[in-house]
């Protein structure tokens, strides 16, 4: 009896002990345990969906803390320890970064994941559009908001930005639209951040031209220039202007030049070696300071100027090729909007040529010729101002009337009717003109027109005065009858020979001829002369004449030469 007591009092031991067990484990609480999967949840801009898995040993109740574009909804999950939930961020309309808090709370637990979306390209412009612009040029304000980087791309040249001012995420973008003086014009601002782009449509009305300095057309202008004068090989000398053996131009010798019977200078100018960035093509300041110094003494004088790139290293003349092409627009477009904008305070007096003797005898080249001077007119125009409708110079192939008259076509576009002028050169014959030695092609001339001299194997045999009139004539047919004035940019009997003994003074009368027959006729064909001259004609220091046949040549044929407009 005493061993199946024992036993049963320890089997009765075991029940309690589990019992008790047991009761002691319903009446503890269990410690919550929440872990995320993890603490950060990162939404783009377009928003969308993501799983956010939460390990539990307790019920959970989730919710976001900014409700109207975040939200959160249960998930289907294999495991009843672990809670998936979906969340979904809305797209995000504004350009600022936006953030909230899922709360995650079981029994007296709280947990947090951050909700995070970004606007990294988040791109707002307003206005989008601006109509009725006056035509006389204006200012405009685009306010654009973003936290990316834009790019700001003016699509048409008239309309340049001016200035950006205030933090990157909500700048105010300043424009310049140029004035209009041809008909109404519609451009476009383009803003572009990654893939995303806004568009600004900028409508421009036509503008009056201004009535005080600027009043005269082309063809008016053109009337008025008496005689044309070149101050060669100077401020184009590669070097400086000294580096070609002439002297600083002086108020002076300008004032000399006027006093002869001159009323318009051409300035032929060298702008490379002047540049002091390559990338961005900068003109050194004191380059255009000096260039605006001497149109000032024509101006001072009330006679006309033409600048223009001349020659200049020969980057743009030898360079009228489909490979160099874009390359060169963009150093004629950089050039052009500092030389215009430094001299666009000069009334109609000052006007501009786009090159001097461009390399061109091929349709091709000429083509690329042509985007050249497209790019000269648009730079100029864009500078606004009285360049709005100033008077402009093209060339053409060579500057050969021949070549001139076959290749050239029609004139470039210009955004203001009757302000663009042609221009040619004439050495012809060169034998005469320019030649300084005999070649294999040809010899040197001494004697032209009515003062050949007999039995002399130095008289001119082409280039007599029937071939100018017929030249000349062609220049009068394609371009002056159609209200497009010429310039005859350089001419001249420009080599003076002596030692001729008997003949030397049919060799002086010979350029006196020429001389005198060129400038009259050009203008009777209207074509506006411009004598080349390199020192040579004129003391440059005194202003005193060195060769009073080429003087009185000129001047003669002034006089007489009548414009047919």
């Amino acid at each position: 009896m005493k061993k199946l007591f024992g036993k049963m009092n320890a089997s009765l031991l075991l029940v309690l002990f589990i019992y008790m067990t047991a009761c002691s484990g319903e009446d503890e609480p269990v410690t919550p345990e929440i872990i995320p999967a993890r603490s950060e949840m990162i939404f783009s801009k377009t928003g969308g969906s993501e799983i956010l898995s939460v390990k539990s040993n307790v019920t959970l109740e989730v919710r976001s803390n900014e409700e109207s574009w975040c939200r959160v909804a249960p998930a289907p999950s294999s495991s009843d320890a672990v809670y998936r939930y979906t969340v979904t961020a809305d797209a995000n309309s504004t350009t600022s970064d936006r953030s909230t808090t899922l709360t995650l709370k079981g029994g007296s637990v709280t947990q947090a994941v951050n909700v995070i979306q970004t606007a990294a390209d988040g791109l707002l412009v307003t206005p989008i559009a601006f109509n009725d612009i006056t035509g006389q040029g204006a200012q405009i304000e685009i306010k654009m908001t973003t936290n990316g980087m834009v790019t700001v791309t003016c699509n048409d040249d008239w309309i340049t930005e001016v200035t950006a001012r205030a933090a990157m995420t909500e700048q105010t973008r300043t424009f310049s639209v140029a004035a209009n003086y041809g008909g109404a014009r519609t451009g476009t601002i383009t803003f572009t951040l990654g893939n995303l782009k806004e568009t600004v449509t900028v409508t421009q009305l036509a503008g009056n031209i201004p009535n005080v300095g600027m009043e005269s057309d082309a063809m008016t202008l053109a009337a008025k220039m008496y005689a044309g004068w070149n101050i060669g090989n100077t401020l184009e000398a590669i070097g400086g202007e000294t580096a070609w053996g002439n002297p600083k131009i002086t108020a002076d010798y300008i004032v000399k030049i006027k006093q002869l019977g001159f009323n318009a200078i051409r300035i032929p100018c060298a702008w490379d070696q002047y540049i002091e960035n390559a990338e961005t093509y900068k003109i050194r300041e004191s380059w255009l300071d000096r260039v605006n110094e001497v149109v000032g003494y024509c101006v001072a004088n009330n006679m006309y100027a033409i600048v223009n790139i001349h020659w200049d290293g020969g980057w743009l003349e030898n360079n009228c090729t489909p490979d160099k092409q874009e390359e060169n627009n963009r150093k004629q477009h950089a050039l052009w909007t500092q030389i215009a904008n430094r001299l666009n305070h000069y009334d109609e007096h000052l006007l501009f040529a786009g090159t001097n003797e461009p390399n061109v005898d091929t349709a091709q080249k000429m083509t690329v010729l042509k985007s050249y001077l497209q790019t000269f007119i648009d730079a100029v125009r864009a500078t606004g101002g009285n360049n709005a409708v100033r008077n402009l110079i093209v060339q053409g192939p060579n500057t050969d009337i021949d070549m001139t008259h076959n290749l050239f076509g029609n004139m470039p576009t210009d955004v203001v009717s009757n302000r663009l002028m042609a221009e040619v050169h004439y050495y012809n014959p060169w034998t005469f003109c320019g030649m300084d030695k005999d070649e294999s092609w040809g010899r040197m001339a001494y004697f032209w027109g009515a003062f050949a001299v007999s039995g002399s194997d130095r008289n001119s045999t082409f280039g007599d005065e029937a071939e100018m009139k017929s030249l000349f004539g062609k220049m009068k047919t394609k371009f002056v009858d159609k209200g497009i004035p010429v310039i005859l940019g350089e001419y001249g009997a420009i080599t003076i020979r002596t030692g001729l003994g008997a003949n030397q003074e049919a060799h002086d009368k010979s350029r006196n001829l020429y001389d005198e027959t060129v400038t009259r006729e050009a203008k009777d064909h209207g074509l506006v002369p411009f004598y080349w001259e390199t020192g040579r004609v004129v003391n440059r220091s005194t202003g005193e004449i060195k060769d009073n046949y080429a003087m009185d040549g000129i001047l003669k044929g002034a006089e007489a030469g009548k414009y047919p407009f």
